[in-house]
């Protein structure tokens, strides 16, 4: 993160890395997005997977380990397991260690840790072995790999970073037959700020073609990804959107959505501002902050989740 002087929110997307803060922040948002529909069908499927136990469990950038979080929350499995987070920034792991300590403290969770990288959780009907991994995906898709099989392999609002059509059919491999991949929170081309502002069509568009510049293809994740999930090998189980959708109540925002939109508006600001793609990037910045500040200001960034079953071999 790259402070900003008026705000305590900016987001470091020159090199793909967000800071904790920004990424704490951005599971309250998160959790209502998730499509219940396809949980729920993973919840289901999990259920119903021969030969899960002890689960084996990998997440690809799990960043500082929310959606570990999130699934220890909200029970989605019961039993033995190994969860593995993986990223390709040690620090964001280090501070998955200290954030997943805080929270089992807070929850009344016994949570221990032998050496850096392991921990185990221990929670009424599960027992987890916590893994920490610093591997890129890329590293995760060579077949010499040590890592697997799994049962349940995860991404979470990573993909658009990510070379997909390249990495994952090699990281699918690591499943075993049968094996579920939960990919979410996949932004499908569309942000849009609320009120309207004139010239803003042409700042956001401006803003996707800068996604297109790092990577082809990644202001378009969601549909690609919806067409790839159904090659041969695979069976798409359920797909469903699941859109940042954030709101003034009672003319406010919760603290992690005030954080969290001004990190948007720095992050739309600082991919353009220095590249003079379009005049007024700064004016639209400073305009939209002071509506959060009013609370005035709502936002919707569109996203798919989708959950697919590995049938075979993958071509």
């Amino acid at each position: 993160m790259k402070p900003n002087r008026n705000h305590s929110a900016a987001v470091d997307i020159t090199g793909n890395d967000f800071h904790p803060h920004y990424l704490a922040a951005k599971k309250s948002i998160d959790d209502r997005a998730l499509n219940r529909h396809v949980w729920e069908t993973l919840r289901q499927a999990l259920a119903q997977t021969p030969g899960r136990e002890p689960l084996q469990i990998l997440e690809i950038g799990a960043g500082i380990g929310t959606m570990f979080q999130r699934v220890m929350e909200q029970g989605l499995f019961s039993g033995s397991a190994t969860y593995v987070l993986s990223d390709s920034d040690p620090g964001q792991l280090s501070a998955a260690r200290k954030y997943l300590s805080k929270w089992a403290q807070s929850q009344g969770r016994t949570l221990t840790w032998s050496g850096e990288n392991h921990g185990r959780l221990k929670s009424a009907g599960a027992e987890v072995s916590i893994e920490l991994i610093p591997a890129g995906a890329q590293e995760l898709a060579d077949p010499s790999g040590a890592q697997g099989p799994f049962h349940l392999l995860m991404a979470h609002a990573v993909l658009d970073l990510l070379d997909f059509p390249a990495i994952l059919p090699g990281i699918l491999q690591r499943l075993t037959q049968n094996g579920l991949t939960y990919l979410t929170c996949n932004f499908d081309g569309e942000t849009l700020f609320l009120p309207e502002w004139d010239g803003e069509e042409k700042i956001m568009q401006g803003y996707h073609e800068s996604m297109e510049a790092r990577l082809s293809g990644a202001s378009r994740t969601g549909r690609r990804l919806l067409s790839f999930i159904q090659r041969p090998g695979l069976e798409l189980l359920a797909a469903g959107s699941s859109d940042w959708v954030i709101h003034p109540r009672n003319a406010g925002y919760s603290d992690d959505e005030r954080f969290f939109l001004h990190a948007i508006i720095e992050t739309v600001k600082q991919e353009l501002s220095p590249k003079n793609i379009l005049p007024g990037p700064a004016a639209w910045a400073h305009l939209r902050h002071q509506q959060v500040e009013d609370g005035q200001l709502s936002f919707q960034a569109r996203h798919i989740d989708l959950l697919a079953r590995r049938r075979g071999a993958l071509s």
